[in-house]
Protein backbone atom coordinates (compact mmCIF):
# COMPACT_ATOMS: atom_id res chain seq x y z
CA UNK A 1 0.00 0.00 0.00
CA UNK A 2 1.12 3.09 -0.92
CA UNK A 3 2.13 5.99 2.19
CA UNK A 4 -0.88 7.98 1.09
CA UNK A 5 -2.68 5.21 1.05
CA UNK A 6 -1.61 4.37 4.75
CA UNK A 7 -2.37 8.18 5.55
CA UNK A 8 -5.78 7.96 4.34
CA UNK A 9 -6.75 4.97 6.03
CA UNK A 10 -5.49 6.12 9.30
CA UNK A 11 -7.42 9.09 9.13
CA UNK A 12 -10.18 7.10 8.59
CA UNK A 13 -9.51 4.62 11.57
CA UNK A 14 -8.47 8.01 13.67
CA UNK A 15 -12.84 8.91 12.74
CA UNK A 16 -13.33 5.34 14.13
CA UNK A 17 -16.87 4.95 12.77
CA UNK A 18 -18.51 1.92 12.52
CA UNK A 19 -21.86 0.86 10.73
CA UNK A 20 -24.82 -1.21 13.01
CA UNK A 21 -28.26 -1.83 13.55
CA UNK A 22 -29.12 -0.27 17.19
CA UNK A 23 -27.71 -2.66 19.76
CA UNK A 24 -29.23 -2.18 23.87
CA UNK A 25 -25.92 -2.55 25.15
CA UNK A 26 -25.23 1.19 23.95
CA UNK A 27 -25.91 4.26 25.09
CA UNK A 28 -28.05 7.36 23.45
CA UNK A 29 -26.94 10.67 22.86
CA UNK A 30 -28.78 13.44 22.07
CA UNK A 31 -27.70 16.59 20.80
CA UNK A 32 -29.33 20.47 21.41
CA UNK A 33 -28.14 23.72 20.30
CA UNK A 34 -29.10 26.35 21.96
CA UNK A 35 -28.67 30.15 21.29
CA UNK A 36 -26.88 33.01 23.48
CA UNK A 37 -27.77 36.47 23.00
CA UNK A 38 -25.05 38.54 22.53
CA UNK A 39 -23.86 40.42 25.53
CA UNK A 40 -24.83 43.83 24.08
CA UNK A 41 -28.70 42.69 24.03
CA UNK A 42 -28.34 41.85 27.84
CA UNK A 43 -29.35 44.41 30.12
CA UNK A 44 -26.78 44.48 32.97
CA UNK A 45 -24.79 41.51 31.33
CA UNK A 46 -21.28 40.66 31.11
CA UNK A 47 -18.92 38.26 30.58
CA UNK A 48 -17.75 37.49 34.27
CA UNK A 49 -20.92 37.42 35.49
CA UNK A 50 -21.84 35.22 32.57
CA UNK A 51 -19.26 32.64 32.71
CA UNK A 52 -20.53 32.55 37.06
CA UNK A 53 -23.55 32.22 36.32
CA UNK A 54 -23.37 29.64 33.85
CA UNK A 55 -20.89 27.20 35.70
CA UNK A 56 -23.22 27.52 39.22
CA UNK A 57 -25.56 26.47 36.99
CA UNK A 58 -24.52 23.50 35.16
CA UNK A 59 -22.70 22.22 38.03
CA UNK A 60 -26.13 21.59 40.20
CA UNK A 61 -27.80 20.76 37.16
CA UNK A 62 -25.24 17.76 36.75
CA UNK A 63 -25.39 16.86 40.95
CA UNK A 64 -28.91 17.11 40.66
CA UNK A 65 -29.00 14.63 37.49
CA UNK A 66 -28.88 11.11 38.52
CA UNK A 67 -29.99 10.16 34.56
CA UNK A 68 -27.41 11.85 32.32
CA UNK A 69 -24.34 9.62 32.34
CA UNK A 70 -22.73 12.26 30.70
CA UNK A 71 -22.57 15.92 29.08
CA UNK A 72 -20.27 18.27 27.24
CA UNK A 73 -21.32 22.17 26.66
CA UNK A 74 -19.55 22.99 23.65
CA UNK A 75 -19.08 26.84 22.54
CA UNK A 76 -18.18 28.40 19.20
CA UNK A 77 -14.66 27.91 17.99
CA UNK A 78 -14.25 27.37 14.18
CA UNK A 79 -18.05 26.77 12.58
CA UNK A 80 -21.13 27.96 13.06
CA UNK A 81 -22.54 30.92 14.79
CA UNK A 82 -20.70 32.62 17.69
CA UNK A 83 -23.89 32.67 19.41
CA UNK A 84 -24.70 28.51 19.46
CA UNK A 85 -24.23 26.31 22.06
CA UNK A 86 -24.12 22.16 21.31
CA UNK A 87 -24.98 20.40 24.36
CA UNK A 88 -24.02 16.61 23.82
CA UNK A 89 -25.82 14.16 26.56
CA UNK A 90 -25.40 10.67 27.14
CA UNK A 91 -28.08 8.56 28.27
CA UNK A 92 -28.48 4.99 29.07
CA UNK A 93 -31.36 5.27 27.18
CA UNK A 94 -34.39 7.41 25.56
CA UNK A 95 -36.64 6.85 28.35
CA UNK A 96 -34.16 8.35 30.43
CA UNK A 97 -33.87 11.00 28.53
CA UNK A 98 -37.19 11.45 27.96
CA UNK A 99 -37.81 10.89 32.17
CA UNK A 100 -35.12 13.90 32.54
CA UNK A 101 -36.82 15.71 30.12
CA UNK A 102 -40.18 15.60 31.54
CA UNK A 103 -39.16 16.33 35.42
CA UNK A 104 -37.52 19.78 34.82
CA UNK A 105 -39.55 21.25 37.53
CA UNK A 106 -38.64 18.75 40.27
CA UNK A 107 -34.89 19.20 39.22
CA UNK A 108 -34.57 22.78 39.75
CA UNK A 109 -36.30 22.38 43.25
CA UNK A 110 -33.12 20.06 43.89
CA UNK A 111 -30.65 22.56 42.82
CA UNK A 112 -32.30 25.62 44.57
CA UNK A 113 -34.68 24.13 47.35
CA UNK A 114 -35.08 27.78 48.45
CA UNK A 115 -38.05 29.19 46.15
CA UNK A 116 -36.52 33.41 46.46
CA UNK A 117 -33.17 31.66 45.49
CA UNK A 118 -34.24 29.64 42.79
CA UNK A 119 -36.08 32.43 41.24
CA UNK A 120 -33.62 34.58 41.46
CA UNK A 121 -30.92 32.35 39.66
CA UNK A 122 -32.72 31.35 37.07
CA UNK A 123 -33.81 35.02 36.14
CA UNK A 124 -30.16 35.64 36.10
CA UNK A 125 -29.41 32.50 33.70
CA UNK A 126 -32.14 33.05 31.44
CA UNK A 127 -31.53 36.27 30.84
CA UNK A 128 -28.24 35.30 28.78
CA UNK A 129 -30.38 33.10 26.61
CA UNK A 130 -32.54 33.74 23.27
CA UNK A 131 -35.16 30.99 24.92
CA UNK A 132 -34.64 29.13 20.72
CA UNK A 133 -33.24 25.75 21.02
CA UNK A 134 -33.10 23.19 18.15
CA UNK A 135 -33.04 19.22 18.50
CA UNK A 136 -29.87 18.56 16.14
CA UNK A 137 -29.67 14.77 16.27
CA UNK A 138 -30.47 11.35 18.12
CA UNK A 139 -27.98 9.12 18.25
CA UNK A 140 -26.64 5.87 19.09
CA UNK A 141 -23.20 6.02 20.98
CA UNK A 142 -21.03 3.03 21.22
CA UNK A 143 -20.48 2.58 24.83
CA UNK A 144 -17.61 -0.36 24.58
CA UNK A 145 -15.70 2.22 22.45
CA UNK A 146 -16.02 5.45 24.25
CA UNK A 147 -12.20 6.67 25.54
CA UNK A 148 -13.23 9.01 28.30
CA UNK A 149 -11.32 11.56 30.67
CA UNK A 150 -11.26 11.36 33.93
CA UNK A 151 -8.56 13.37 35.04
CA UNK A 152 -9.72 16.88 36.50
CA UNK A 153 -9.23 19.44 33.66
CA UNK A 154 -9.61 23.45 34.77
CA UNK A 155 -8.73 24.46 31.20
CA UNK A 156 -11.04 24.31 28.53
CA UNK A 157 -10.21 21.77 25.54
CA UNK A 158 -10.96 21.35 22.01
CA UNK A 159 -13.46 19.32 20.81
CA UNK A 160 -13.38 18.46 16.97
CA UNK A 161 -17.05 16.82 15.34
CA UNK A 162 -16.48 15.07 12.04
CA UNK A 163 -18.66 12.90 10.18
CA UNK A 164 -17.94 10.02 7.77
CA UNK A 165 -18.84 7.39 5.52
CA UNK A 166 -18.51 3.54 5.40
CA UNK A 167 -18.72 1.17 2.33
CA UNK A 168 -22.13 -1.06 2.49
CA UNK A 169 -20.83 -4.64 3.34
CA UNK A 170 -22.43 -5.94 0.07
CA UNK A 171 -20.07 -3.24 -2.30
CA UNK A 172 -16.50 -4.91 0.04
CA UNK A 173 -15.18 -7.58 -1.62
CA UNK A 174 -14.83 -10.58 0.83
CA UNK A 175 -15.77 -8.56 3.66
CA UNK A 176 -18.11 -9.01 6.69
CA UNK A 177 -19.32 -7.66 9.70
CA UNK A 178 -17.61 -9.47 11.90
CA UNK A 179 -14.37 -8.49 10.13
CA UNK A 180 -14.60 -5.16 10.33
CA UNK A 181 -15.71 -4.87 13.93
CA UNK A 182 -12.55 -7.02 14.97
CA UNK A 183 -10.73 -4.18 12.68
CA UNK A 184 -12.08 -1.20 14.53
CA UNK A 185 -11.84 -2.85 17.99
CA UNK A 186 -8.26 -3.94 17.49
CA UNK A 187 -7.44 -0.29 16.28
CA UNK A 188 -9.59 1.63 18.73
CA UNK A 189 -7.46 -0.35 21.73
CA UNK A 190 -4.30 -0.15 19.92
CA UNK A 191 -4.19 2.77 18.77
CA UNK A 192 -7.36 5.77 19.79
CA UNK A 193 -6.56 4.64 23.33
CA UNK A 194 -3.16 4.42 23.58
CA UNK A 195 -2.95 8.06 21.90
CA UNK A 196 -2.27 10.66 24.45
CA UNK A 197 -3.26 13.97 23.11
CA UNK A 198 -6.36 12.26 22.13
CA UNK A 199 -8.22 12.88 25.55
CA UNK A 200 -11.36 11.78 24.86
CA UNK A 201 -13.47 9.88 21.78
CA UNK A 202 -17.01 9.64 21.34
CA UNK A 203 -18.39 7.57 18.32
CA UNK A 204 -22.07 7.79 17.13
CA UNK A 205 -23.78 5.92 14.84
CA UNK A 206 -27.68 6.35 13.10
CA UNK A 207 -30.37 6.12 15.81
CA UNK A 208 -33.14 8.73 14.89
CA UNK A 209 -31.45 11.11 12.74
CA UNK A 210 -29.35 11.72 9.69
CA UNK A 211 -29.50 9.03 6.90
CA UNK A 212 -29.05 5.33 6.75
CA UNK A 213 -29.16 2.53 4.05
CA UNK A 214 -29.29 3.19 -0.04
CA UNK A 215 -25.63 3.16 -0.10
CA UNK A 216 -25.19 5.57 2.59
CA UNK A 217 -23.68 5.49 6.33
CA UNK A 218 -23.48 8.73 7.96
CA UNK A 219 -21.82 8.61 11.15
CA UNK A 220 -19.93 11.61 13.54
CA UNK A 221 -17.09 11.48 15.15
CA UNK A 222 -16.61 13.52 18.15
CA UNK A 223 -12.65 13.91 19.72
CA UNK A 224 -11.38 15.80 22.66
CA UNK A 225 -7.59 17.63 22.93
CA UNK A 226 -6.27 19.36 25.12
CA UNK A 227 -5.28 22.08 22.40
CA UNK A 228 -5.54 23.46 19.22
CA UNK A 229 -2.36 22.03 17.95
CA UNK A 230 -3.05 18.24 19.46
CA UNK A 231 -5.75 18.42 17.25
CA UNK A 232 -3.81 19.65 14.13
CA UNK A 233 -0.90 17.70 15.22
CA UNK A 234 -2.12 14.16 16.66
CA UNK A 235 0.75 11.89 15.88
CA UNK A 236 -1.32 8.84 14.44
CA UNK A 237 1.80 8.28 12.17
CA UNK A 238 3.73 7.87 15.64
CA UNK A 239 0.74 5.69 17.01
CA UNK A 240 0.25 3.28 14.30
CA UNK A 241 4.51 2.67 14.47
CA UNK A 242 4.06 1.85 18.18
CA UNK A 243 0.92 -0.25 17.73
CA UNK A 244 2.04 -2.31 14.70
CA UNK A 245 6.22 -2.36 15.25
CA UNK A 246 6.30 -4.96 11.93
CA UNK A 247 5.77 -2.44 9.06
CA UNK A 248 4.58 -6.07 6.94
CA UNK A 249 2.21 -6.52 9.90
CA UNK A 250 1.01 -2.60 9.55
CA UNK A 251 0.75 -2.61 5.67
CA UNK A 252 -1.66 -5.30 6.44
CA UNK A 253 -3.77 -4.11 8.77
CA UNK A 254 -4.12 -0.69 6.65
CA UNK A 255 -4.76 -2.89 3.60
CA UNK A 256 -7.07 -4.83 5.00
CA UNK A 257 -9.15 -1.99 6.81
CA UNK A 258 -9.08 0.46 3.81
CA UNK A 259 -11.58 -1.69 1.80
CA UNK A 260 -14.31 -0.85 4.47
CA UNK A 261 -14.43 2.95 3.89
CA UNK A 262 -15.19 5.54 1.35
CA UNK A 263 -13.02 8.30 0.64
CA UNK A 264 -13.46 11.96 2.33
CA UNK A 265 -14.82 13.13 5.15
CA UNK A 266 -17.03 16.23 6.60
CA UNK A 267 -16.00 18.93 9.31
CA UNK A 268 -18.98 20.00 11.53
CA UNK A 269 -17.20 21.83 13.61
CA UNK A 270 -14.43 23.01 16.29
CA UNK A 271 -15.53 23.94 19.95
CA UNK A 272 -14.43 24.61 22.88
CA UNK A 273 -15.49 22.42 25.81
CA UNK A 274 -16.30 24.11 28.70
CA UNK A 275 -15.20 22.11 30.69
CA UNK A 276 -16.45 23.32 34.20
CA UNK A 277 -20.09 22.97 32.62
CA UNK A 278 -19.63 19.40 31.44
CA UNK A 279 -20.53 15.80 33.12
CA UNK A 280 -17.61 13.18 32.52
Amino acid sequence: MSYHCRIVVGLVFSLNLLSSQYNPDNHVVTVVEYNLKYLSEVEDGSPEERKEIFETYYQKLNDASDLMISSLVLGHYFGGSADQVKVVTEWKSLADADKWVTSGSDRTKKMWPDEDLRKASLEKYSKYWTGKHTDLAVREIVASRIKRYKKKNDENTIVSIQTRNLRPISKVEGGSTEEREALMDEYFKKVVMTNDKVLSSRELRHYWSGSAGGGVYYYVQMREYKSLEDMNNPGWNEVHEKAWPNETKREEFFQKASKYFMPGHTDLGVHWNWVKMSKR
